[in-house]
């Protein structure tokens, strides 16, 4: 059977049958729509009981919620990020500034994606195998730290699973092309580059896998990476001097060129969220590092299993956008986060998922223990990284929220500005105008603190563990709670 012929049997339509005879072959839960929304459901709860919804809001978060926020002035929008995350927010971020009402919603609203997301798949086979892989995916602690959170990741890799589904779908659905531009508008309002690249290997399957529509299906990939890449182009020329010039502070920002980070990557591999700026991304975890291993080599099986089968091609779309949305985070980034993994993971999930389903209908005991004890420890290892990860930041985002609390007290308010460390999240909690510091204080006084004690703004420099310049000198100190101390420049 040709790779073609293939994906056309496996859409070919079934044979119907009764409605009284499919109820009593299946029971509720032995339906694959049903155990998909069970796991959707499941992967909310899972979020609200390991990742507390009372988790302060994290600097990137406090970026994107800002810009549409009316209760704080916008915090400083770099080059490389995008409007996608902004807009999925602004419902609740325009109305309130609870940071409990955000991660609701977001909880909300990541479990409905990974509903909706995976149900394209069910299009395509209606088995066993895409609840387990939206189990599997929704299980990693990337995705249950970062469900609730204001971040584009997630929703990339959602769009992705969609994405690739609606490329299979369109040999046979007119209105699959549709869902596709939306897919990919999606994917390049949250992060513009990986939708070009998804779009790249989703425009070559496609070429490779349809007889019918592919020009419908190019011109959903054009119209959705149109939407979001429109959007950068029009900014880059009202803020930053242009496509290019944005394109090229983008690349400095995100340190782009050819690296090698895979070993970054592994350190990563159970936290931190993010190995850069001098942050202490500890060894390797052997635990971890078997884990990851074992996506693969489960790919490769799931593969393996349905070589002969008309499952292969669409499995293989997905692994092959996989490989190339992970590339360029291992060769072309230099630094790593978890967190830029997710579409490669929530990709392969699918194959992967393929092989535990085949495992398990081998019927041989051994090899179905094997795979029932697989699950379960991935289910126990990501949940207790996720919890952890998620306690370790709610120590340091509840001290933040002791520190903004205490300069209320003090009487800090608009107008005012926050500069230092963590200052874009205090700036945020305060109502004030912010400026970040990570690793050093400006040796010269910034040109936004001069501007803001001219317009007789409050300027406060918060600091822990930073040395700061000569020109803090003579302002006066007072300690914060926990490990903050301010400085109050003199007006």
């Amino acid at each position: 059977m040709s790779f073609r012929e293939s994906t056309v049997t496996i859409l070919r339509p079934r044979t119907p049958r009764s409605p009284a005879s499919a109820s009593r072959r299946r029971s509720l839960w032995a339906r694959p729509g049903a155990l998909l929304a069970l796991v959707s459901v499941l992967y909310g709860v899972a979020q609200l009981v390991l990742v507390s919804p009372h988790l302060g809001i994290g600097w990137d978060e406090t970026v994107y919620a800002s810009q549409v926020s009316p209760h704080a002035p916008p915090a400083v929008f770099s080059a490389p990020r995008a409007r996608g995350v902004p807009l999925l927010v602004a419902p609740v971020v325009a109305v309130t500034d609870s940071v409990f009402a955000l991660r609701m919603y977001l909880t909300v609203v990541s479990s409905a994606a990974l509903f909706c997301a995976f149900a394209v798949w069910l299009r395509i086979r209606d088995d066993h195998v895409v609840p387990l892989a939206a189990l599997l995916f929704g299980a990693c602690w990337l995705s249950l730290f970062y469900g609730n959170e204001a971040m584009p990741n997630l929703y990339v890799a959602l769009a992705a699973v969609a994405a690739a589904g609606l490329v299979v779908l369109a040999e046979r659905s007119r209105i699959a092309p549709v869902g596709l531009a939306v897919a990919l508008a999606v994917m390049s309002l949250m992060r513009p580059s990986d939708a070009l690249v998804a779009a790249v290997a989703l425009a070559a399957g496609a070429l490779a896998l349809l007889r019918r529509r592919r020009i419908a299906v190019l011109a959903g990939l054009a119209a959705g990476l149109a939407v979001g890449w429109g959007q950068w182009a029009i900014e880059a020329e009202q803020r930053f001097g242009g496509f290019f010039p944005r394109l090229r502070d983008a690349g400095e920002h995100n340190a782009t060129g050819w690296s090698l980070t895979i070993v970054e990557h592994a350190r990563a591999l159970d936290g931190p969220t993010l190995c850069r700026f001098g942050a202490d991304c500890g060894p390797v975890s052997p635990v971890a590092l078997i884990w990851w291993l074992a996506i693969p080599v489960m790919a490769l099986l799931g593969l393996w299993s349905v070589r002969r089968s008309p499952h292969l091609p669409p499995l293989l779309l997905a692994t092959g956008t996989a490989l190339a949305l992970g590339l360029p985070y291992l060769f072309y980034v230099d630094y790593a986060a978890p967190r830029f993994l997710m579409p490669v993971y929530a990709l392969l999930s699918l194959p992967v998922a393929q092989a535990a389903v085949t495992g398990l209908r081998l019927r041989r005991p051994l090899v179905a223990a094997g795979v029932v004890a697989g699950l379960l420890a991935h289910l126990v290892l990501q949940g207790a990284y996720a919890y952890g990860l998620a306690a370790a930041n709610g120590r340091d985002r509840e001290q933040i929220g002791r520190a903004a609390a205490e300069l209320r007290r003090m009487g800090v308010r608009p107008p005012c500005m926050i500069y230092g460390q963590s200052g874009v999240q205090i700036g945020y909690l305060l109502g004030c105008d912010s400026q970040g510091v990570i690793q050093r204080f400006a040796e010269q006084t910034p040109s936004r603190i001069r501007t803001a004690l001219r317009d007789g703004a409050q300027v406060v420099v918060v600091y822990k563990g930073l040395d700061l310049p000569s020109y803090m000198a003579t302002w006066d100190r007072t300690d914060l709670p926990g490990p903050w101390s301010a400085r109050f420049a003199r007006r």
